[in-house]
């Protein structure tokens, strides 16, 4: 590589990349890391015309940290994520040529944009009641419209419609609190009993080796309602979907063209199945206080985390261990009530 090559942000990119990002972080960060580089040299190339290294200034970085907030309304915390590959980057840079950027490491000492506090997403008791009532009736919004699923049985539930695979979901998800990522990833064998019968009377079933954030694993035990939930999928449905090699617990359906080949459920599909029952709920509610639209994997992961919030007395390690989460800011945000709890709180004064 040639001295003149070097005096360019998007060399220096490159060969940070190349040196210390790629075969270190995992691809999924990798992915970020590059993509918010590439923003800030796109964002300073358009202010110059190119991209000396040398004249990359404090200026710059605290410009781009407004542009990001202001034009593009970026939300806090996502500015900080840019700010913070954009400071490794120039750290990194520092560290390897101190000469390289004329007033040296722009972005030392630039802090972070503060964050407002997290809001719980957390469902009230009437909506869980209620969501799980709906669920326990879901194989009738799986029917065929019409005359034909009007005169039809049980069989008149559409092709690919697959109400016990996704009522098993909800309650694993409410009684868990698993990412969405980490239910997709589970494989029946994590299951423990996994089989229907075992499940019917086993006083307690877990799901073992969950992959999580940051390489970590952890175990979590599913409810009554989880248990016998799960056992109806594995009794009704996943069989006609397994084939002879699928290892995924939650499979897609057979016959769906985005199905993978290894039938095993995407992360969109859990937000399209929750986002589809949402609205069956809501569409049954009268009171407006007891709909639940948009439902999303998090809001049942934070249901989980209140309850347990309350049932430990907040009890921190104990989160940190069932939710795989080290962040005390987000634990701090399960052990907050929602608003309707929190109303009624002050009522009782």
């Amino acid at each position: 590589m040639d001295d003149s090559s070097l005096d360019r942000l998007t060399t220096w990119c490159e060969r940070y990349l190349r040196l210390a990002v790629t075969g270190v972080r995992s691809p999924a960060v990798t992915a970020k890391i590059t993509l918010h580089l590439q923003r800030f040299i796109a964002f300073f190339t358009a202010r110059y015309g190119h991209d000396p290294i040398a004249i990359c200034l404090r200026r710059d970085v605290l410009d781009w940290q407004s542009h990001l907030r202001d034009t593009q309304r970026l939300a806090p915390a996502t500015v900080n994520n840019h700010l913070a590959a954009l400071s490794a980057f120039t750290t990194w840079v520092h560290a390897q040529d101190p000469q390289r950027f004329a007033l040296g490491d722009p972005a030392k000492g630039i802090h972070e944009l503060g964050l407002p506090p997290l809001e719980p997403r957390a469902l009230t008791d009437d909506q869980v009641r209620s969501l799980k009532n709906l669920c326990d009736r879901l194989e009738r919004f799986h029917q065929h419209t019409g005359r034909r699923g009007a005169t039809a049985s049980a069989a008149s539930v559409r092709a690919t419609g697959r109400p016990w695979r996704d009522r098993a979901i909800i309650f694993v998800l409410l009684s868990t609190g698993l990412r969405r990522e980490e239910l997709v990833r589970l494989d029946r064998d994590q299951l423990a009993p996994n089989t229907a019968d075992a499940l019917r009377v086993a006083r307690r079933a877990r799901l073992t080796r969950v992959r999580g954030k940051g390489q970590t694993e952890r175990t979590v035990f599913l409810s009554a309602d989880a248990r016998m939930a799960v056992a109806d999928y594995l009794d009704r449905e996943r069989a006609r979907d397994a084939g002879d090699t699928a290892t995924a617990l939650f499979l897609s359906a057979i016959g769906l063209p985005a199905r993978a080949a290894d039938g095993r459920l995407s992360p969109r599909a859990i937000n399209l199945i929750l986002e589809q029952i949402g609205r069956w709920h809501d569409a049954e509610q009268r009171d407006p206080a007891r709909r639940i639209v948009p439902l999303r994997p998090h809001d049942l992961r934070h249901t989980f985390a209140f309850h347990l919030a309350r049932t430990t007395g907040a009890d921190a390690y104990e989160l940190e261990r069932r939710l795989g989460h080290r962040s005390q800011r987000y634990i701090q945000r399960y052990t907050n009530p929602p608003e309707p709890v929190a109303a009624g709180y002050i009522e009782t004064f």
